[in-house]
């Protein structure tokens, strides 16, 4: 199992909501990417109108400490009243099968 921590956030906005709560999470990216420790925070949209943000940090510890920090602040005060339920949070740890290119996310450090 890889030190490597990764998380996926599934935000179910509520009806009529997505373009709002699409908007305030683009506004806290450029901040995140900027914290320590963040590898990659990327924001998705599924096809059943969910916003989802696949994130890679370079250790539990880091994430931990942007889960306390001012970026998930303001997007906890930003999305108030926004969601039609609360946001699920998956952390997870990379499991290496096979070809390592293929089987884990590729860290910063190997994508330059």
């Amino acid at each position: 199992m890889s030190n490597r921590c990764v998380v996926v956030a599934v935000i179910r906005p509520r009806e009529g909501q997505i373009g709002a709560v699409r908007e305030h999470l683009q506004a806290v990216i450029p901040a995140v990417h900027g914290e320590s420790g963040c590898e990659f925070y990327a924001l998705h949209e599924g096809t059943d109108d969910t916003l989802v943000f696949v994130e890679a940090w370079d250790s539990r510890e880091q994430w931990l400490q942007h889960m306390e920090g001012p970026a998930v602040r303001e997007i906890t005060e930003r999305l108030e009243g926004l969601l039609a339920a609360p946001t699920e949070v998956h952390e997870v740890y990379g499991v290496p099968v096979g070809e390592l290119e293929k089987g884990l996310i590729p860290t910063a450090a190997a994508s330059r």
